[in-house]
């Protein structure tokens, strides 16, 4: 059965997403490998649950597909990337990527 999803949802969801991606990037800005990887394992886990409730609501198919990639970074590629320190700048390219498309839903 699917359901909708309402507008308090989508903007306390990407209020959510969007803090826990500040607080990555803020470990990464100051090399504090520690810190980014505690923060990567909460945003990759808020993402993942996300993921598993979208897959029971309306959304659209266009809006979906864009999701399920941005989503598909945090939740595969980023615990890897993480591990390693000479990916934090592209860590942190794809976290801005990944925050301006939190922008799209509303």
């Amino acid at each position: 059965m699917n359901i909708s999803l309402d507008e308090t949802k989508i903007n306390e969801v990407k209020t959510q997403l969007s803090l826990l991606a500040n607080t990555l990037l803020d470990a990464l800005e100051s090399n504090d490998q520690a810190k980014a990887f505690i923060a990567q394992q909460a945003l990759t886990g808020a993402v993942n649950t996300l993921w598993n409730e979208a897959e029971v609501i309306d959304i659209e198919p266009k809006v979906k597909a864009i999701s399920r990639l941005v989503a598909g970074w945090a939740m595969t590629e980023l615990p890897n990337q993480i591990k390693d320190p000479a990916n934090n700048a592209a860590i942190k390219r794809e976290l801005k990527l990944f925050q301006r498309s939190l922008m799209m839903f509303s």
